[in-house]
């Protein structure tokens, strides 16, 4: 039986697996390696902070993830294939390291995160602002 998630260290090796994988995606990787290369090790960092003020309580990300991404589909749209890819590498990534309560609410967190950014993003697409 693997261990769940429960402290910073396990929150930066899954982002560093995760980040592996989403750099080496055919599918994916044009965007990661455009957008975040030159400061991986800042935007690891950065996200390690959101997932663990999500899932450690931390209290340590300031930001808007949603509006970051509406950003990040002005320069590459997001399409539901996208966020689907990255849903799935985000759960391989997590079942290879973990398992337990803290790993399955990061699972789910992350679908309701992308379902909700996706929703607004296809909202901005249909609705352009005037």
């Amino acid at each position: 039986m693997q261990k769940d998630i429960s402290t910073r260290h396990d929150i930066d090796q899954l982002i560093a697996l995760f980040y592996k994988k989403l750099l080496e995606d055919t599918m994916l990787q044009y965007i990661f390696r455009e957008t975040v290369l030159e400061h991986l090790q800042i935007h690891l960092h950065t996200v390690a902070d959101f997932w663990d003020s999500i899932l450690l309580d931390a209290n340590n990300y300031r930001g808007n993830v949603t509006e970051k991404h509406i950003a990040l589909d002005r320069k590459f749209p997001l399409s539901e294939d996208l966020f689907n890819r990255w849903l799935e590498l985000w759960k391989e990534s997590i079942n290879e390291l973990f398992e337990g309560e803290k790993a399955e609410i990061a699972k789910t967190r992350a679908q309701s995160m992308a379902d909700i950014m996706l929703y607004k993003i296809k909202y901005l697409h249909n609705n352009p602002p005037s």
